[in-house]
């Protein structure tokens, strides 16, 4: 099985970064504390979460906007204390964007929303 890494640019609250998609994630986005600061991201909360080596961290739980290509929306941040990276963008915000990973370019794809 061929694994790709797939980076993104976007806007968080009119920001840009380059955010690493990540399928295993199933949440909107992780940003580090550096990044929070900078975007003076209000903290309404705190949450856990189980990380891939079976750590549980807290997180301090935010909003924003996010913009990712042509798409915008409101999506949950959770910031992360000690993260290796700036921006980590998931599934849940993927999908309430419309979009999904191919898997055999490792590139997002815009496909339509579906209402229930």
């Amino acid at each position: 099985m061929l694994w790709r890494i797939t980076f993104v640019d976007i806007e968080i609250n009119g920001v840009k970064f380059r955010a690493l998609v990540d399928t295993g994630f199933n949440g909107d986005v992780l940003v580090s504390k550096s990044v929070a600061e900078k975007l003076r991201l209000p903290i309404i909360g705190e949450s856990e979460r189980r990380t891939v080596d079976n750590r549980v961290i807290k997180t301090k739980v935010s909003y924003g906007r996010i913009r990712l290509f042509d798409s915008e929306g409101y999506v949950i941040i959770e910031i992360v204390d000690e993260m290796p990276l700036d921006v980590l963008i998931g599934v849940r915000a993927l999908e309430a964007l419309g979009f999904v990973v191919d898997p055999t370019t490792g590139t997002l794809k815009k496909i339509s929303l579906i209402a229930a």
